[in-house]
């Protein structure tokens, strides 16, 4: 006999998460494999004046949810495996560290997720672009301002 899902116990909560995620990105898409559902989407907001690919990415509840957080799995660019810990935010198996495990709230939902990933990601690439040191803790970074050199060049 198959379990009842969090979506099936709680299918207030699930129009509450398409309700949110679909007032925030319209690109994400709501899909199931099997009895999983998970979020397909891209973040494509970098810094001004990089070069990098949309993150592609999924956000997947566990069956669990909303007691334990949806995993989010970065589908492309290929990140480095050397880039994990703390500096970039990362855990060793390489799935991006939004929020401390400890620090989970039941309330929060796919669209908070989405929004923290894509931060990840903007930080993520200002970092590897030289923009900034240290990737923040919380949100997105404030760059430097830009300087625009003769003929319109970055100095």
């Amino acid at each position: 006999m198959l379990e009842t899902t969090w979506y099936e116990l709680l299918p207030h909560r699930l129009v509450l998460e398409t309700f949110r995620v679909n007032s925030c990105d319209e690109s994400f898409v709501l899909k199931r494999l099997d009895r999983t559902l998970y979020w397909e989407g891209r973040a494509l907001d970098i810094p001004e004046g990089t070069d990098a690919p949309a993150l592609h990415f999924l956000v997947v509840y566990p069956e669990a949810f909303p007691a334990i957080p949806p995993e989010v799995e970065i589908v492309s660019p290929d990140l480095s495996p050397d880039e994990w810990g703390h500096e970039w935010h990362r855990w060793m198996n390489g799935d991006v560290c939004y929020v401390r495990p400890s620090k989970w709230q039941v309330s929060t939902t796919a669209e908070e997720v989405i929004k923290k990933v894509s931060d990840w990601y903007f930080n993520y690439v200002a970092k590897k672009n030289g923009l900034i040191a240290k990737m923040p803790d919380y949100g997105r970074a404030e760059l430097p301002p830009r300087t625009i050199g003769p003929g319109g060049k970055d100095a």
